[in-house]
């Protein structure tokens, strides 16, 4: 088998009770099936415990009870009993692969580690180099998957072009996503008709040339449909509510941040949804994921006056943990993403020209 994980994937390990923000607490935690055999296996009265803290939610998942919105396993020094009672190797996958997440193509996976746990966001902005990915042949039982083979080697090469168009520094990290969303509409086009040789043959730079118009009136009202949607979403925290009102309108002209920091952030959304395009066929939706979340993230930054590196890395880790693991919350974004107007690719370019346009004029 062939696996392939950015350069930080390795270096990740938990850090248990000196977490900011235990995995443990604040979320459902779903037991698969076949933990729920092995649990229900255990002739020791530890098994009983374990099958007495399990219920069945309301869509039909087996998931641990829980007390106070925390895992009945998680004690009160912020270590997990499970693990000291039966071992890493029985807890559930879940809690056994968390914060990892993995895509599957047959004879080929992808690996990385989720920003909303505190430890990998801070892996994942650790260094201002350019992220770079490793591929290594390892162990490991095929899982079949239904995907269409040929559109995956397709997106695996027009992948490496738009990771290449989001790392050229010498353009600001708003020219590259402007690009970077042209070039992902031109592929789309491709996979409406099938033709991923034209895909692969696309000149992805040419893209970064093109200068954009504005429009302060359209900016406003995408943005207003955008924070509307967001105002819809199911959270774990209340305060994240009030966090989203505040970017919403704040001014963001003169936050500075470094276009790394949020090249780093970009290109993990991309690592991570850009290849899934290859089970349904929409790489657009995914795209305007990854630019409506710089664009959020941004203002999140803003808003909160996230001056240190630290703090907007935390910022970004809060809003995966409240987006990117409610399925409810990324089948309602990606329904709209992929349906209203305001979430055109040019709507999406039109608020990422502002800055640009700005600046020329001063």
């Amino acid at each position: 088998m062939k696996k392939s994980f950015p350069l930080y994937y390795k270096k990740f390990t938990c850090i248990a009770d000196k977490c900011s923000d235990t995995c443990c607490a604040g979320w459902e935690i779903v037991v698969d099936g076949e933990s729920i055999d092995k649990y229900n296996n255990m002739k020791s009265p530890y098994g009983s415990k374990i099958r007495n803290l399990i219920t069945v939610d309301c869509d039909g998942d087996s998931v641990f009870k829980s007390c106070n919105g925390r895992c009945p396993f998680l004690l009160e020094n912020g270590l997990c009993e499970m693990y000291k009672e039966i071992g890493h190797e029985n807890l559930c996958r879940t809690c056994r692969n968390f914060p990892r997440f993995v895509n599957s193509f047959g004879a080929r996976i992808e690996t990385g580690i989720s920003i909303s746990c505190p430890e990998a966001a801070r892996l994942v902005f650790e260094s201002s180099d350019p992220v770079t990915f490793v591929t290594e042949d390892t162990e490991g039982e095929i899982i079949p998957s239904d995907f269409d083979a040929e559109l995956y080697f397709m997106l695996l090469t027009v992948r490496k072009k738009a990771i290449d168009i989001l790392q050229q520094r010498n353009f600001s990290i708003e020219r590259r996503l402007c690009a970077f969303l042209e070039f992902s509409e031109v592929i789309q086009q491709c996979i409406k008709y099938n033709d991923f040789e034209k895909a692969k043959s696309v000149d992805a730079d040419a893209f970064l040339s093109i200068k954009h118009g504005y429009s302060a009136l359209k900016s406003k009202r995408s943005l207003n449909k955008f924070f509307s949607d967001f105002g819809l979403l199911e959270f774990i925290n209340s305060d994240f509510s009030s966090k989203l009102k505040a970017a919403e309108t704040v001014d963001i002209s003169t936050f500075y941040v470094p276009d790394w920091e949020y090249e780093h952030l970009i290109i993990y959304f991309v690592f991570r949804y850009f290849i899934t395009a290859a089970f349904d066929g929409d790489l657009l939706t995914k795209v305007k994921f990854a630019a409506v979340s710089y664009i959020v993230i941004k203002r999140l930054h803003a808003a909160l006056n996230c001056t240190t590196k630290q703090q907007r890395t935390e910022a970004a880790q809060k809003y995966s943990k409240e987006i990117e693991h409610s399925a409810n919350n990324m089948d309602f974004l990606f329904t709209s993403m992929k349906k209203s107007r305001y979430y055109s690719a040019q709507n999406l370019i039109n608020i990422l020209s502002e800055k640009e346009i700005k600046h020329e004029i001063s």
